[in-house]
Parts: C-alpha cells; sequence; structure tokens
C-alpha cells in the first residue's frame, strides 16, 4: 500500500504551556437534512475518499496492538476525557492535548465498558489488565488513569491530515448550494482541528466508536470486519467509473436523512453483475496490516459462511450472502453512511461558527 503510514513513537513527547480556551456553542445549526442529501445522491462520487480515509485508519489501529478490541477499548478510555473538555466548556489543541501527563476517569467499571461497546465482559477484563500490565493506564479500584502512553499509542496525527482532505472533498459538494458557501481548503480544515482538537476529535468519536461496534457485531470480530471490509472497497473501486456516471438517487424528503439513497447504493453494490478482478490474500495482509496467516485465517471462515467468495485464481470478492442477508447489509451500511453524514454536518457547523473558528 503507497499511503504513508502512522509510526508511534514514544519520543514525541514534549512540554508545553496549557492554556484553557472556553467556548461557546452556537444554537444555529445547519441542516442536517440538507447535507444528508447532498452526500448521499453524490455518495458515489466521493465513496473512494472515504474508504481511503477509513482503510488507512484500519491500518493505523490495528498497529498499534495488533488486536482491535484492545484498541476499540482504548479510544473508549479517550473518549472520556474529550466528554470531560466538552463538558466544562474547554477546547485543547492536538498538541496540548497529547502532551498531558496523565488524565483520570472516575466512576467507571468494567460492566458500563462491556455494555457501551458490546464486548464480553472477561474479554473486557482480560484487554484492561493487558493495558495496565503495559502501563498504558493504571486501573486503581472504580478509576482508570489514563498515562501517557496512552496519548502516544492513539495520537492520529496522519488521520487528522487524510481526514481534512475527505472533509475538503465533501465541501465540494455541499458547495453545490448557496446556504452553505466557498468550499474549505483540506488546509484551513486540518489547521482547525489540531487547534480545536478535543472538540473535533469527541465527535469524531462519536461516530467512529458506533460505527466499530456495528461492524464488530455483524462480522464476529473488528478484525474479520477489515478484511472482509477491504474486499467490499475493492468492488466499489472496481465499479467506481459505472456508479459515477449513472449515480442512484431516490426522491428525499425535508427531514429524512439519505436512508433509501444508501440503502440503494449498498444494492447497487452487491447485486451488480458485473465481473469484478478480486484480491489476493498477500494484497489484503498488506492494505491491512494484518499477518497474512490471520487474514487467510478469516478469510476461510468468512468463506464458510457465504459472505467471501475465493474463485480458481484464489482471488477474493463479496460472497453471496451478501444478498442473501442485503436487508441487513442495506441497513448497516445506511446507519454508517447516516452517521457519518452526521459527523460532516457537526464539523462544519463548528467550522462556521465564529465563537470557535476565530479565523472566520
Amino acid at each position: 500500500m503507497s499511503d504513508k503510514k502512522e509510526i508511534k513513537n514514544s519520543n514525541n513527547l514534549t512540554k508545553v504551556d496549557f492554556k484553557k480556551k472556553q467556548v461557546e456553542i452556537n444554537d444555529e445549526f445547519i441542516s442536517k437534512s440538507e447535507v444528508h442529501s447532498i452526500l448521499s445522491a453524490n455518495f458515489g462520487r466521493i465513496s473512494d475518499h472515504w474508504f481511503k480515509f477509513s482503510t488507512t485508519w484500519n491500518y493505523n489501529a490495528y498497529q498499534t496492538f495488533m488486536d482491535m478490541d484492545k484498541y476499540l477499548i482504548l479510544i473508549y478510555l479517550v473518549q472520556k476525557s474529550f466528554r470531560h473538555y466538552a463538558d466544562i466548556m474547554i477546547i485543547h489543541s492536538e498538541e496540548q492535548f497529547y502532551t498531558k501527563e496523565e488524565f483520570e476517569i472516575e466512576k467507571i467499571n468494567l460492566i458500563e465498558i462491556s455494555d457501551d461497546l458490546k464486548i464480553a465482559k472477561e474479554t473486557v477484563r482480560r484487554k484492561i489488565n493487558e493495558l495496565n500490565t503495559a502501563e498504558i493506564i493504571i486501573r486503581n479500584g472504580k478509576k482508570i488513569v489514563l498515562k501517557p502512553l496512552t496519548f502516544v499509542h492513539q495520537r492520529p496525527k496522519h488521520s487528522v491530515k487524510m481526514l481534512s482532505q475527505f472533509l475538503h472533498i465533501c465541501s465540494k459538494y455541499l458547495a453545490t448550494q448557496d446556504w452553505f458557501g466557498q468550499p474549505v481548503e483540506s488546509k484551513k480544515i486540518e489547521d482547525f482541528t489540531i487547534e480545536n482538537f478535543t472538540l473535533v476529535w469527541r465527535f469524531f468519536f462519536r461516530f467512529k466508536i458506533p460505527f466499530l461496534i456495528r461492524q464488530r457485531k455483524f462480522h464476529g470480530d473488528l478484525e474479520s470486519f477489515i478484511v472482509s471490509g477491504t474486499i467490499f472497497a475493492n468492488n466499489i473501486f472496481r465499479l467506481k467509473e459505472k456508479y459515477k456516471n449513472n449515480p442512484v438517487t431516490q426522491k428525499t424528503y425535508s427531514n429524512d436523512l439519505g436512508e433509501e439513497n444508501f440503502i440503494e447504493w449498498a444494492k447497487f453494490i452487491i447485486l451488480s453483475k458485473e465481473s469484478i478482478v478480486g484480491m489476493n490474500a498477500s494484497s489484503i495482509s498488506e492494505i491491512t496490516g494484518i499477518p497474512r496467516a490471520t487474514v487467510i485465517r478469516k478469510l476461510r471462515i468468512s468463506e464458510k459462511t457465504g459472505m467471501i467468495h475465493k474463485d480458481k485464481q484464489q482471488l477474493y470478492t463479496i460472497g453471496k450472502n451478501y444478498k442473501n442477508k442485503l436487508k441487513d447489509v442495506g441497513k448497516l451500511f445506511s446507519e454508517n453512511q447516516i452517521d457519518l453524514c452526521k459527523f460532516v454536518s457537526t464539523f462544519f457547523e463548528l467550522y462556521r461558527n465564529p465563537k470557535i473558528n476565530k479565523k472566520l
């Protein structure tokens, strides 16, 4: 995979003077239904940008621990700190947040984490103990302290840049409407995100964590989702020119969120009779960062369930069970894309708020 990968380095901690910035959030929001309508109608044109970001994010997340459940638990705990700062109306920049010495989460227990993430309690206990042993967190009764290594492992410098590029693409389509204004340059989006990091990334995690929970439930585990999702993304890429020229659009209404459009996109991808060139296990391993042996094991399981198909050339494409589970897949696809559009809407609400973005 040619995309730049994020390298985690424990030497990137620096000392800074913490400056707290208080802010009030404007109650006048842009229309989420209009944002959803525009993005759902143009999803075929922006999907490759989204999947490029998502694939690289998955790669970096997996490389952190070679264990997606552990990483999911980690970002769940980090999100608690984002919520804390939002509750007291304080924003930290990316540098300020990731050079903190520690952050204490009070009154949290394993049952709460298990229920919120839909992960078995014993699995949560084992992962928390492993994080504690590695001194990434310190567990003390009903308190969990996030140590400096937490912030080293989770710091998403390259993800901020790539997400900014995706949001720039979204702004180009939203800018076709007078109420939105001009497209926003990716560098301006990146600078705004870095300056207002704890606020922006809180909303990103509000999208990403439920997204991962849904994928885990549907695929059985997150490594299987990453493997299958890479194959699914390959199908989308191979069909890109076809659905770019023939966008799938349903009639939209003032209060809907583009649900039917997203479901139709899923149907178009799954039911297409176009011949798709599949992927081999080595390519999937290179793109995902998951060891080839693990990829093959996940593929065999998915092949038995019919979710993945292997041809005579040992190339993998989506299997017939995607068609059998079309209703469930369509619902999952729609929920994920609607939540993504909610995040996009919220981001530009924040960006356009002069009380937050002083450069407007």
